[in-house]
């Protein structure tokens, strides 16, 4: 209830910086729901408020009296808050008049190209599959590996006295690692890198060229199983066991057709905006100094 209700404030937020928009042009004997001061909520105007939230948020508000009457009760919170700014002239305000404008012409955009140009039509299958037959190179996958590692945090500026506690601390581990314990729970206490630490030191599959060279060459030399000697990075000292190899391969049709239909949607939609926008070039008088 909580996220509704943040979504319900920012929301109002929204619609009332552009209020204009909103055309005052309700049915005669339209119902006030509220007013403050002079502004009105009237029935039909919150129908069309609701009307611009998500279709999830639209089903609950018009099945729920209560959400209803919470949504009218922050409509006239924030306009308490609006008379006051009004009062103290804060619309005035150069930049909060830059702001309501730049605001004001997002929407006027997006309303706009929403009308003009057919952003929402699907990419079809014969599409996709004839992308996928003209571009065969973008989807072939190199060598990967799957690694997980043990960091010592080491900065390139260390002390002696700093690089020694590293070099004693990787060895140690090392040595552990030799007499059969586990990778995974060693990584699990000793790494220092947060992002896998938690994951027993697990990286995924990645690629040449993903990762810092000298970590990579050892990841690539290294046979699944294989736990590499103490490796030094920009990063400090890595240890690392290779768990799993990937030989090249090309991706199936399958596993990028959703990519291949954003990426086809993308270039249509920025084709026929390009086009509008030359269009209207010769409609309206354009000078750059």
């Amino acid at each position: 209830m909580l996220k509704i209700r943040i979504l319900l404030i920012s929301t109002f937020f929204i619609l009332l910086a552009n209020s204009p928009l909103l055309a005052d042009n309700q049915p005669k004997n339209d119902e006030v729901l509220a007013q403050v001061g002079d502004s009105r909520l009237t029935a039909s105007r919150l129908g069309m408020m609701i009307d611009l939230m998500p279709p999830q948020i639209q089903v609950m508000l018009r099945s729920n009296e209560q959400m209803k009457k919470e949504l009218i009760n922050r409509w006239v919170e924030i306009n308490l808050i609006v008379q006051e700014a009004l009062a103290a002239k804060i619309d005035q305000d150069p930049m909060v008049m830059l702001k309501i404008d730049e605001m004001r012409n997002r929407i006027l955009v997006e309303m706009l190209i929403s009308k003009r140009l057919d952003t929402q039509t699907e990419v079809t299958p014969e599409e996709i599959a004839a992308y996928y037959a003209e571009h065969s190179s973008e989807f072939e996958q190199g060598e990967q590996v799957q690694a997980q590692h043990i960091l010592i945090r080491l900065d390139a500026d260390a002390g002696t006295e700093e690089q020694e506690k590293a070099r004693k601390s990787i060895a140690m581990i090392q040595e552990r690692l030799k007499k059969g314990e586990s990778f995974a729970d060693l990584a699990a206490q000793y790494s220092e890198d947060p992002g896998s630490k938690n994951k027993g030191g697990n990286l995924g599959y990645f690629g040449r060229g993903q990762l810092v060279k000298e970590f990579e060459d050892a990841c690539f030399a290294a046979k699944p199983g294989e736990i590499s000697a103490p490796i030094r990075t920009g990063f400090g000292w890595h240890l690392v066991q290779v768990l799993d190899r990937k030989a090249p391969e090309k991706l199936a049709l399958e596993q990028v057709s959703k990519e291949i239909a954003a990426k086809l949607k993308a270039q249509r939609n920025e084709q026929a905006l390009k086009k509008l926008i030359a269009e209207l070039k010769t409609k309206y008088p354009v000078t750059v100094k």
